[in-house]
C-alpha cells in the first residue's frame, strides 16, 4: 500500500473511532483487557513440562509395543530363523526331533476347541 492511501485510511479509521458511543467503547475496552489476561496466562499445552511427558510417554509406548516377546517368531520367519530360535533355546534338542509336530502344534488354536 501505497503513503497517501495509508494515511487516508488510518485517518478514517480514527474519525470512527472517536464516534463510537460509550457502550461500544466500554465493550471494547472490557474484550481488549479480557484478551491481554488470556494472554498473560500460559497455556497448558506450551508449559515445557508437558512436552517431556508426553514424549517420554511416547517413547515408552513405542518401546513397549516393539519389545520382542521371547518364544514368539514374527509370522513371516523362515525355515532357518526357525531353526536358529530353536538353536539359541535352553530345551533338551530331543524334544525337537520332529519339527512337523511342532508346526502342527503351532497352527492349533489355544481355546482348546480344535
Amino acid at each position: 500500500m501505497n503513503e497517501p492511501l495509508q494515511d487516508a485510511v488510518r485517518d478514517a479509521l480514527d474519525a470512527r473511532a472517536r464516534d463510537l458511543d460509550g457502550a461500544t467503547l466500554s465493550r471494547l475496552r472490557q474484550a481488549r483487557a479480557h484478551a491481554v489476561a488470556q494472554a498473560a496466562r500460559p497455556a497448558p499445552w506450551r508449559h515445557p513440562g508437558w512436552l517431556g511427558a508426553l514424549g517420554l510417554a511416547g517413547a515408552a509406548l513405542l518401546a513397549v509395543l516393539l519389545w520382542p516377546t521371547p518364544g514368539r517368531l514374527p509370522a513371516e520367519a523362515s525355515d532357518e530363523e526357525v531353526l536358529l530360535e530353536i538353536a539359541t533355546l535352553d530345551v533338551d534338542l530331543e524334544l525337537v526331533e520332529e519339527p512337523e509336530f511342532f508346526e502342527w502344534l503351532g497352527e492349533q488354536p489355544l481355546d482348546g476347541s480344535a
